[in-house]
């Protein structure tokens, strides 16, 4: 599993955010000569548009990456699952896989009907609901920070992402023809996808866990400092 070190980095964000929950990434990754490519998904961040599925996503970021040499991706949570689909679609792209607060396994079927209702619901009555959830999950300093991303989405992408989550694959197979270095990164106290969840990553894709202490599950923004001294560590 061996293979240059590359010098471009992709990194997806979480739902319901935007590229600006990478800022503390963007400005570390810049600073040690890393060329950063952070795109907002669609309806998120301003884009237009909306998603229909990972697999449709992933299709067209493939399109507007650049060629040549290996990319290094990173992705949370939902940006870990259209990670792991990118790997499956062209896993010759990528030289370094990060995998942060994420699942490999497809959604149980409760978890998908509720996808489909809160998709519903928020075409319905607005993005308020999912504010309010946020404030719930996240601590009041991560809270201020995602609460923007959330407000600045639109109801269509959230909608979109919302479904094209909820018909997600299992991604041990992509996992287990990993052939470059896997890093997974889980927040200490993420109740949403723990550390157990990250730990099967790691041993599917032959990769190694490193656990973020005091941070959720966005450990990025909970915990920047250890989850930007794994990632630079793992990258250099």
């Amino acid at each position: 599993m061996t293979a240059p070190a590359p010098r471009t980095v992709l990194l997806l964000h979480a739902y319901p955010l935007s590229a600006a929950m990478w800022d503390d990434q963007r400005a570390v990754l810049e600073a040690e000569g890393f060329r950063v490519i952070a795109p907002n998904l669609p309806g998120f961040g301003g884009e237009e548009g909306a998603m229909t599925t990972l697999e449709d996503a992933a299709r067209d970021l493939l399109g507007t990456l650049p060629e040549g040499d290996p990319l290094a991706v990173v992705g949370l949570s939902m940006g870990g699952y259209l990670a792991m689909e990118l790997l499956r679609q062209a896993p010759e792209r990528f030289a370094r896989v990060v995998l942060a607060d994420t699942s490999l396994r497809a959604d149980t079927p409760e978890k998908t009907e509720d996808r489909r209702e809160q998709a519903d619901r928020v075409e319905e009555e607005g993005r308020d609901f999912i504010v309010e959830a946020a404030e719930k999950e996240h601590s009041p300093a991560t809270f201020r920070r995602v609460r923007p991303m959330i407000e600045a989405a639109s109801r269509e992408g959230i909608a979109g992402a919302l479904r094209a989550m909820a018909v997600r694959g299992e991604h041990r197979d992509t996992l287990r023809g990993l052939e470059v270095p896997l890093l997974v990164l889980v927040g200490e106290q993420d109740e949403i996808t723990p550390v157990e969840l990250g730990q099967e990553i790691a041993d599917a894709g032959r990769g190694e866990l490193r656990v973020i202490p005091e941070a959720a599950h966005l450990s990025n923004l909970d915990h920047p400092e250890a989850f930007n001294a794994a990632l630079l560590a793992f990258l250099r």
